[in-house]
Parts: structure tokens; sequence; C-alpha cells
């Protein structure tokens, strides 16, 4: 009789990991540097640059994606939350667009912010701190999946 082993989780790949998590963060500030010029803008010169700056989000969310597909806890965290990240993207382009530019802007900061730590945390090594570095996180991908959609809800 066969004897099948239980399904193990994939380990991390820490390297790529942080690659992805540094990508997220160049999406972020990509997207960041299009809202600021966009506050300071009219007409058709701010249209112009919230389409950059929504061209942008959704390559976070395909980064997200990748992500998702090395983190299953992520995928989880995202669920619990009623958010699907999937391959196929929302159309917006039906939607009124018509952000709170400072509270967006605070929240992509806010979004970099957890990546960075995220990207931080992977890095480190240390037996004493391993349980630590778990909660931490477990924590960051919570709060990041919040930020994800309270920007998501705004756009």
């Amino acid at each position: 009789m066969r004897k099948f082993s239980s399904r193990r989780p994939m380990s991390l790949d820490i390297d790529h990991m942080r690659m992805l998590h540094e990508e997220a963060i160049e999406q972020l500030d990509l997207m960041k540097t299009a809202l600021e010029a966009a506050m300071q803008a009219r007409d058709t010169i701010r249209d112009n640059l919230d389409q950059i700056m929504l061209d942008h989000w959704h390559y976070y969310l395909d980064v997200i994606h990748m992500i998702s597909k090395h983190d299953e806890t992520i995928t989880l965290v995202f669920q619990e939350r009623g958010m699907e990240l999937s391959e196929e993207e929302e159309d917006l382009s039906a939607r009124e667009f018509n952000p709170n530019y400072t509270l967006l802007l605070l929240l992509l900061l806010a979004l970099s912010r957890r990546h960075r730590r995220i990207w931080h945390v992977l890095g480190l090594h240390g037996e004493p701190m391993t349980e630590h570095l778990k909660n931490s996180l477990i924590m960051e991908r919570e709060h990041m999946a919040n930020l994800v959609s309270m920007v998501q809800s705004l756009i």
C-alpha cells in the first residue's frame, strides 16, 4: 500500500521575496510621485497624472499577486478582508476617479513603510528573535492588507 506524505508548505525564497517587496516599494514610490504632481496640477495634466497613478496601482497589485503566490499567509490575510488576489484586473474605467489626494498620499506612505518593514524582517536572522519576527510579519501582513483595502476603496 502506498503511503502519502502530508503536504508541506513550500519554504520561502527569502531573496526572491525581498526582491518582490522592493518592486512593490518602487511601484508605490512611482505612484506617490504621480500623486504629488497631480495635487499641484489641473485639467488634462491632472487627468494624465491620475492615469499614471492608476497604472502604477495596477502594477503594484500585480506584484502583490506574485507575492501571494509565494506566501500563502498573505493570501489568507487578504481573503479575511474580503479581497481576492487574482490575475484578472478590475475595470476601473467606469468609476468616477475623484480621490482625496492627501489621504491617498498618507496611505501610500504607510503602505510603502509596511513593505520596507517586511523587507527588513525577511533579512534578519537570529534565533533569540525568531518568534518575535514571526509575530511581526503576521502583524505587518495584516496592516498591509488593511492599507491595500483602504487605497482600493479610494480608487
